[in-house]
């Protein structure tokens, strides 16, 4: 199976943040394609690099801090920029990581002038086009890129599902029924749990709540220092009436102060938006109009 990550940056600034990285993508398994096969320095063979894109990766990561990066003669944009634009060209998937902009940096890591303008008109298109995350440190960067590393090759390697494939066998069979999930008898081993089992459980589940869930929508945040906007909502399945839902509760977590936001129905939906860096849980009450509730 080829894991082959591209790892796109500038050198002279963020060779401590590579390292790790580098060493993290070893660790998980895959193999790092990067400027220190070039003899590590920001005027690196462009030509090669955009080869090595285009013919020997599967997978491109860019990170992104306070410099624009070498440009070639005769061309008006960096070899980094290059890079991405090759990768997009090539549809490779891309991860993109950007400096927090309250971090402390050298003043020699920081460019000015004219490549300070196209440096932030690259970062305003990357964020335009992709969520991208906000790393401080070496080592906090690492970890998100191999996370999301192998979330990656997961997601691409996962088993397929659907009405007329197989089912795969993966050497094991459900020791519970279902019951004992929601805990209302005692765990007891069975071969397995039954078609109909499943079915009259997930009946239940959609009769517990109304058949409304929780769903969201996700886009590059408009906010400084946020990875993305979301906009959190309920859905009743097969239906868009929500007429007898008098309001729902959602709690984010202490990141949003422990608060309980209430929302009730406006313009056809029930729901909060707000923005983050990073992954959560959202949990959500609701409350009918003849005083029953749901989660």
């Amino acid at each position: 199976m080829s894991q082959r990550v591209f790892l796109s940056s500038t050198f002279t600034d963020l060779a401590d943040h590579r390292v790790p990285v580098r060493e993290g993508l070893r660790i998980y398994g895959a193999s790092d394609v990067s400027m220190e096969n070039f003899g590590a320095r920001d005027e690196r063979p462009a030509d090669e690099c955009l080869r090595l894109i285009r013919e020997e990766s599967d997978l491109f990561v860019g990170i992104y801090a306070h410099r624009y990066g070498f440009i070639p003669d005769q061309s008006k944009i960096s070899i980094t920029e290059m890079e991405y634009h090759a990768a997009a060209d090539a549809r490779l998937p891309c991860l993109i990581y950007l400096v927090d902009e309250n971090e402390p940096c050298k003043p020699a890591f920081v460019d000015e002038g004219e490549n300070r303008q196209k440096l932030q008109a690259f970062k305003n298109a990357l964020m335009g086009r992709h969520i991208c995350k906000t790393f401080k440190n070496p080592d906090q960067l690492a970890t998100f890129v191999v996370a999301d590393v192998a979330r990656h090759f997961a997601k691409k390697n996962a088993t397929r599902v659907g009405k007329d494939i197989p089912v795969a066998d993966v050497g094991v069979n459900s020791l519970r029924t279902l019951v004992d999930d929601v805990g209302l008898e005692s765990a007891a081993p069975v071969e397995s749990v039954t078609p109909d089992d499943w079915s009259n459980r997930r009946r239940q589940v959609y009769t517990d709540s109304r058949k409304i869930f929780l769903t969201h929508t996700i886009e590059p945040s408009s906010k400084p220092g946020q990875t993305f906007d979301v906009y959190i909502y309920l859905i009743r399945h097969d239906s868009d009436n929500l007429s007898d839902v008098l309001f729902a509760e959602f709690f984010l977590g202490p990141y949003w102060g422990n608060k309980v936001f209430p929302a009730v129905l406006q313009n056809g939906f029930i729901g909060i938006a707000t923005s983050a860096y990073g992954t959560f849980l959202c949990v959500c009450r609701v409350t009918f109009r003849d005083g029953k509730n749901g989660v």
